[in-house]
């Protein structure tokens, strides 16, 4: 029993003594195109384009209405609208809403007229 109790101390030497690997002296091979690296010339001259004080004035009103609309207190509404758009809008509905609205429009274009007729005569 007392051998099991030493052989940890008997291979010790042994697990010190063990060499450490030597990295591979051959460095991996580069690869074919920079990628991204060679590209960002032309990405940054066409950023510099889109940041004119006007659209970043544009993408500061943005960020603060998203910001507006995203706050926590509206998360549950938002969720809300979602859900019933999701209920109401189905297929069917939107086919029928569709139809409705091309049977309508000439309807809407004879009262338009008619309406221009009768105003034109006042």
């Amino acid at each position: 029993m007392r051998f099991f109790r030493l052989l940890p101390l008997a291979l010790a030497p042994l697990a010190l003594a063990a060499p450490e690997p030597r990295p591979n002296p051959v460095a991996a091979p580069a690869p074919a195109t920079t990628g991204l690296l060679e590209e960002l010339p032309d990405i940054l001259s066409g950023v510099q384009g889109l940041l004119t004080a006007d659209n970043l004035k544009k993408l500061d009103t943005i960020l603060d209405g998203a910001a507006k609309l995203l706050a926590s207190d509206n998360i549950n509404v938002l969720q809300d609208i979602l859900t019933n758009a999701h209920s109401l809008l189905t297929k069917s509905f939107v086919d029928n809403t569709t139809t409705l609205i091309g049977d309508a429009t000439p309807l809407v274009e004879d009262v338009s007229k008619l309406l221009g007729g009768v105003l034109g005569s006042l």
